[in-house]
């Protein structure tokens, strides 16, 4: 794209192409998740929430309760916006926003906060996805304007043309596929060819290559997004690291900057290559510990919520599109 959605929600400036790019469920206007461990602002936020026309209202105390929840409901192809209250770790949080972008990348998530837009911990979240914040002390009237912004810009997107839709499409991608074309707009396969016989012929788009690309086994959608666990305890808390193996004893442990005594037999552990190796290419669990040289894949498809694993992959060929500015 020529700007990243990211830019553009900091500049809250998300266009409608944006919002249709990555909204591929049916938007409720009824049901909403709220993550608040604190009971008392949970009841003020639930009152807020019922005077705006929520019926169906789920606070969780619990993250984990949070985030299942929200998947049922993308699991039943809905999605459903998500408050977040940031009275916890920044780390905490960022991972819960994380997790809910994992299962649907268009979520709709608005941070309640007592920090400025401009504080460096609130900018990041816009870089990982947010949508808006809302500020302490809660205001209902604020709270009101950013969920009617994420509904009104949903709306709006539904009142263009398919042509103009095609333009903002355009405009927005420097270069897109044609079965991405087609899942974003939503119309059989004799408009696509219409609208890129017109785009070709004016030269605003040029044939770029064929690509093979992932395809859901169950309903055969290439909107495909994927989840990366660690493969023993299937949770998320991972990260890449370098292990060690001493020779001398044969411990694998995770290398550590400036230390070079083995944890198991406390000698140092020598010469790089000749006492020792370095594995530059794992993934320590921070949840069970294990070690791996590969994530486990689970891909999800957002079109109909089907969950596969790499082995039930199916492949379709695909045209990418060079975008002329």
């Amino acid at each position: 794209m020529s700007e990243s959605i990211i830019e553009k929600n900091k500049l809250e400036n998300i266009d409608l192409l944006q919002i249709e790019y990555l909204s591929d469920l049916p938007f409720s206007k009824r049901d909403i998740v709220v993550i608040e461990p604190n009971k008392p602002m949970a009841i003020i936020i639930r009152k807020f929430l019922d005077s705006l026309g929520f019926e169906n209202i789920f606070v969780c105390k619990e993250s984990k309760e949070a985030i299942k929840t929200f998947s049922d409901f993308v699991c039943n192809e809905i999605s459903v916006p998500v408050i977040i209250d940031d009275n916890m770790p920044n780390q905490i949080l960022k991972k819960i926003i994380n997790e809910i972008l994992e299962i649907q990348p268009s979520a709709k998530i608005i941070v309640i906060t007592a920090k400025e837009k401009t504080d460096p911990q609130i900018t990041e979240l816009f870089d990982i996805g947010i949508l808006s914040i809302t500020q302490k002390p809660l205001d209902s009237m604020e709270l009101k304007k950013s969920l009617v912004d994420i509904f009104e810009k949903r709306d709006s997107w539904e009142k263009v043309s398919m042509e103009e839709k095609f333009e903002i499409l355009l405009s927005s991608s420097s270069i897109i596929s044609e079965s991405r074309i087609k899942s974003i707009l939503n119309v059989d396969q004799s408009e696509i060819e219409i609208l890129l016989k017109n785009a070709k012929e004016d030269q605003r788009i040029i044939l770029d290559k064929e690509i093979l690309e992932v395809i859901c086994n169950q309903c055969k959608s290439s909107n495909i997004t994927y989840s990366s666990k660690c493969p023993k305890c299937k949770q998320i808390n991972f990260t890449q690291e370098i292990l060690i193996e001493h020779y001398k004893c044969g411990e694998v442990y995770q290398k550590e900057a400036g230390s070079n005594i083995c944890p198991k037999c406390n000698n140092n552990i020598g010469s790089v290559g000749k006492d020792y190796l370095e594995n530059t290419d794992y993934y320590v669990c921070k949840s069970c510990g294990d070690k791996f040289p590969r994530p486990f894949f689970e891909l999800i498809c957002l079109e109909c919520g089907n969950v596969f694993v790499e082995g039930a992959t199916q492949w379709k060929k695909n045209i990418l599109y060079r975008v002329r500015k």
